[in-house]
C-alpha cells in the first residue's frame, strides 16, 4: 500500500511541475492568449479593449496565481476553452485521442506481432552473414526518420501504385499508410532490445540445463526464455506505447489523420494556447501514469528482482 501511495505522490509531483513548466512556455510566448482571442476574425485591436480581456481572462495577476487558478480548475475538470472554436478543450480533444489510440493500438499489436517471432529467428541464426546483414537491416529502419519513411511509402503506394489513398481520415485502406510508417522503425526497435534480452538470458546456467536434458530449443525459447525476460518486455512496450502516442504529430500530419498530434500541431500553427496546455499536460500525465505502471509490474512480476529463482 505504501508502494503504491508513494508511487501516485511521484506522478503527482511530477505533472505538477511539467505543469507548470509547459503554463511558463505557454506565456513566454511573443503574444499572450488576450491577445490571439481578441484578434480572431477582428484584425488589430484597442489596447483599452485587450486590457479589458486580459482582466477578464486573469491575465493581469501573478503568473503563480494564474496557475493555482488553472490548476485548481483543472482539478474539477474544467479544461477551459479554445480560443479559436470557444469549443470546450476536452469536446476538442476525446475524440483526437480516440483516433489516436486506435493507430497506436494497431501499430503497437502489429509490430509485436513481427518483431517477437523475429527476435526469436535473430537469436537463434548462427548465420554470420544473414545476422549481419539483418542487423544492417535493423539499423537502417531505426535511423530513418517518420516523414522520410511517411513519403515514401505515400509516392510509391499512392501516388505511382494507386494502392491506398493519400489521406488516412476516412479510415480503412487510408490507415496502411500510417500504421506501416510507424511499424518500420518500432518492429525494428522491439527486434534489436527483445534479441537483446534473449541473449542475455541464454547465459543463465539454468538454460544449459535445459539444453543438457535434451529439450527442444523452441520449447526452451517459448516455456522458458520468453516466460523470463516478460516483465523486461512489459516495461519496453508500455513505455513504447507512451512514447508512439507522443509521437505520432508527424504521421498524423503527413497523413491528415484526425488524432492529438495533429490536433496538437493546429492548435499551436493557431496559437491557441488553452489547447496546447491541455494536450501537452495530458500526453505528459499519461507517460508518467504508464511509467510507473510499468516500474510496478516489472517489481511485482520479476522473480529476480524479488529474489526468487528462474524456473
Amino acid at each position: 500500500m505504501f508502494k503504491v501511495l508513494k508511487r501516485i505522490l511521484t506522478i503527482f509531483i511530477l505533472f505538477v511541475a511539467i505543469s507548470f513548466f509547459v503554463f511558463l512556455l505557454i506565456h513566454a510566448a511573443p503574444s499572450d492568449p488576450a491577445s490571439v482571442k481578441m484578434s480572431v476574425g477582428t484584425g488589430r485591436v484597442s489596447k483599452d479593449a485587450l486590457a479589458l480581456m486580459r482582466e477578464e481572462m486573469g491575465l493581469n495577476q501573478p503568473l503563480l496565481v494564474q496557475y493555482g487558478n488553472w490548476f485548481l480548475k483543472f482539478l474539477q475538470g474544467d479544461f477551459g476553452k479554445s480560443l479559436i472554436s470557444d469549443i470546450p478543450t476536452k469536446n476538442l480533444m476525446i475524440p483526437a485521442v480516440m483516433n489516436t489510440i486506435q493507430l497506436s493500438v494497431i501499430t503497437l499489436m502489429v509490430s509485436l506481432g513481427i518483431s517477437i517471432p523475429l527476435s526469436i529467428f535473430f537469436v537463434r541464426c548462427h548465420n554470420r552473414i544473414v545476422k549481419s546483414l539483418f542487423q544492417l537491416i535493423l539499423f537502417f529502419n531505426m535511423s530513418l526518420p517518420s516523414f522520410v519513411i511517411g513519403y515514401f511509402l505515400m509516392y510509391v503506394f499512392s501516388v505511382q501504385l494507386k494502392w491506398f489513398p493519400l489521406l488516412a481520415k476516412q479510415g480503412g485502406n487510408g490507415l496502411m499508410l500510417p500504421i506501416l510508417t510507424l511499424v518500420i522503425p518500432m518492429s525494428a526497435k522491439f527486434i534489436q532490445q527483445f534479441s537483446v534480452l534473449l541473449e542475455q538470458e541464454l547465459q543463465q546456467e539454468y538454460v544449459k540445463v535445459l539444453y543438457y536434458r535434451g529439450i527442444e530449443e523452441s520449447k526452451i525459447f517459448q516455456r522458458h526464455l520468453l516466460k523470463n525476460i516478460f516483465p523486461t518486455m512489459v516495461t519496453i512496450i508500455l513505455l513504447s506505447f507512451a512514447s508512439l502516442m507522443a509521437g505520432v504529430v508527424v504521421v498524423e500530419t503527413i497523413f491528415y489523420w484526425p488524432g492529438i498530434g495533429k490536433l496538437l500541431m493546429d492548435s499551436i500553427s493557431s496559437r491557441d494556447y488553452p489547447l496546447v496546455q491541455m494536450i501537452v499536460v495530458s500526453i505528459s500525465f499519461l507517460y508518467l501514469v504508464l511509467t510507473q505502471i510499468s516500474d510496478g509490474i516489472q517489481n511485482r512480476t520479476d522473480t529476480r528482482i524479488k529474489g526468487g529463482e528462474l524456473s
